[in-house]
């Protein structure tokens, strides 16, 4: 009876012993966790999102590895960023707000999906402000905004060389933009009908004001201003 007993456990264990060993080694075959692949080239940057700044990686061939993420409103991108359809350039960033960007980055405006009435009470907020300035004669404000082109001056060549034509806002007050192109690059094609988005300072006069500084001050002392045609920004 013992010599029987003794049989069945060790046929017990002889049936028990494979299961085990598969079982080690399905375990041995479980997947770690893959690493984050590093984003060394701007074609490499994943669609929706925008470069923030670099960091020293010895995964990029280069030595520089991008820092993406998905924009949010108020974000400082590097300037050879792609941008999104809904992220619009506010201004450049000076000084420390540059962070990690190799050159030059900028402030942007996010609106995601669904929020056009968002944008609209931002132009809306945008024509309001404008429109205090002309009805209380103030100067020397710094606004922006967005108008139509209605009218294409002549080049005022008097001293620094300015680009001048006149936007008309929502609301329908006409601005005179003079952009100086000593300092910002010239908005070659521009017709009457387009749209322009400006960021610059605000002159009081009785045809509804002037538009100038829409450009980076080289001595750092001034607001700096922009103009924006076609998805390109002119400072």
């Amino acid at each position: 009876m013992q010599q029987l007993t003794k049989l069945l456990l060790l046929s017990l264990l002889v049936t028990l012993l494979p299961s085990g060993s598969i079982a080690q080694k399905s375990g041995s075959r479980r997947r770690q966790p893959k690493s984050p692949v590093a984003i060394c080239n701007i074609t490499s940057v994943p669609k929706g999102m925008v470069v923030v700044g670099y960091k020293r990686s010895s995964a990029c061939s280069n030595g520089n590895e991008l820092v993406v993420k998905v924009p949010q409103n108020g974000d400082i991108i590097c300037a050879e960023s792609p941008r999104p359809p809904q992220v619009s350039i506010s201004a450049e960033a000076q000084g420390d707000a540059v962070g990690t960007c190799p050159t030059r980055a900028f402030l942007i405006s996010y609106a995601g999906p669904g929020s056009a009435s968002a944008e609209r009470a931002a132009s809306s907020a945008d024509d309001d402000a404008i429109a205090r300035a002309f009805a209380t004669r103030s100067s020397n404000v710094q606004v922006k905004g967005e108008g139509k082109v209605i009218r294409l001056l002549s080049d005022d060549v008097s001293g620094s060389r300015h680009q001048r034509f006149i936007v008309e806002l929502t609301s329908g007050q006409t601005l005179l933009i003079t952009h100086n192109t000593d300092i910002a690059p010239r908005i070659d094609g521009l017709e009457v009908g387009d749209t322009v988005r400006f960021n610059g300072e605000y002159v009081w006069n009785e045809k509804g004001g002037v538009i100038h500084w829409t450009h980076r001050d080289p001595q750092r002392r001034h607001a700096a201003g922009w103009l924006i045609h076609k998805g390109r920004t002119y400072n």
